[in-house]
């Protein structure tokens, strides 16, 4: 019986605090629910207007020599002299001797063709007499000189003298040149880049002594895409003046001229090649570009007109900018580029109705959507 009032009891207990719970969850004031506040971006824009642009080409490229020569000898002998300016990253003379061939057996071989010129000499003397003697003779036996065969006036024996003569006058300049083939000369004003020749080696016209380095003139081949190629103002009767850099010392200019474009296409890149040539490479004001060095380059090009300058990052797949309208929503511009320089694009903006100067997006997200709303952080002007 104690039981199940026990059980009675703690019912009711259990559906008042129900009773009571729920009148209290009843009673208290309804939460409004709150709309999320809608997060407007911030960009940077600069004021641009169209206007009028002649900025250089810029390419590279690397300096090559106009002309380089290997030194081989045309004689045969053993070295038994080498200048002491024949020495790589020395500069020679054209005309200079920088080794020496033993001229001995070539001093011979002039003494001997000279002695057979002399030897022949003799021999057409002794011929133009027998012919005066055999014409002499014929017009003492009463016949008319006319009658009588070139044999007999010994006139095939003359020629065959005066041909020896020329034959050994020719001798005489081989062996003459032989002679001076033992001085090995600079062809040119240059600088030397390599040298095997020593004393005591026994040079043949298979071996090299040295290279040699132009000194007058140096070239550089700059690769130019088709749009740059249209951007040169290149004519045969006017070539551009061009500067060259390189990299550790951007403060120097080093002039150049724009000489000629070579007339085919590299198949791999598409691209043409310009050749610049550059005056006194080792020798210039400016101090001395070596061949091999890696050059920047800039060339002076065509004036762009009517175009805007923006910054290369506002410009998204090559294809289109972002602006902010009056009203600071996004408009989307599609462009057309015409140059671009280290961090800058020209390019033409094409959209009707816009009227400048234009809010161009520098660093437009990925999240853009046309029409949408944005807040202007930092504004400059172009």
């Amino acid at each position: 019986m104690n039981t199940i009032i026990r059980i009675i009891v703690s019912l009711f207990i259990i559906a008042a605090f129900f009773l009571v719970g729920k009148k209290i969850v009843a009673g208290k004031p309804e939460e409004k629910s709150q709309k999320p506040t809608a997060v407007v971006p911030q960009v940077d824009v600069v004021d641009v207007l169209p206007s009028n642009y002649n900025p250089y080409i810029t390419s590279y490229g690397t300096v090559q020599s106009y002309f380089e020569t290997q030194l081989t000898p045309e004689v045969n002998g053993k070295i038994t002299s080498v200048s002491p300016k024949f020495r790589v990253g020395e500069m020679v003379n054209e005309g200079e001797i920088l080794a020496t061939i033993d001229d001995a057996d070539y001093q011979s071989a002039l003494a001997t063709q000279q002695a057979t010129l002399t030897l022949q000499k003799a021999a057409l003397a002794e011929e133009e007499i027998r012919a005066e003697q055999a014409a002499a003779d014929w017009k003492l036996s009463g016949r008319d000189l006319s009658s009588a065969t070139d044999f007999v006036l010994r006139k095939p024996q003359l020629a065959a003298a005066r041909a020896n003569i020329d034959a050994a006058e020719t001798a005489i300049k081989k062996a003459e040149l032989d002679l001076s083939r033992t001085q090995i000369k600079a062809p040119y004003n240059a600088i030397v880049s390599a040298r095997t020749a020593a004393l005591g080696n026994y040079a043949t016209a298979q071996s090299t002594l040295g290279t040699l380095i132009a000194t007058e003139k140096a070239e550089v081949r700059i690769p130019l895409t088709a749009e740059q190629m249209n951007r040169i103002l290149f004519v045969k009767e006017f070539k551009p003046e061009i500067f060259l850099t390189i990299p550790s010392k951007p403060n120097l200019k080093w002039p150049a001229k724009l000489t000629r474009i070579e007339p085919t296409l590299d198949q791999q890149n598409q691209v043409s090649y310009g050749i610049a040539t550059i005056e006194n490479p080792y020798t210039n004001e400016v101090g001395p570009l070596p061949v091999g060095s890696f050059v920047n380059v800039s060339i002076p090009a065509k004036e762009i007109k009517d175009a805007y300058k923006i910054n290369e990052s506002a410009v998204v797949n090559d294809i289109y900018v972002w602006l902010v309208d009056k009203e600071m929503k996004l408009v989307r511009a599609d462009v057309d580029r015409i140059h671009s320089d280290a961090d800058s694009a020209y390019v033409r903006i094409k959209r009707e109705g816009l009227k400048p100067p234009l809010n161009v997006i520098t660093r437009p997200l990925s999240n853009f959507r046309e029409g949408a709303q944005v807040e202007i952080k930092k504004q400059t002007t172009k």
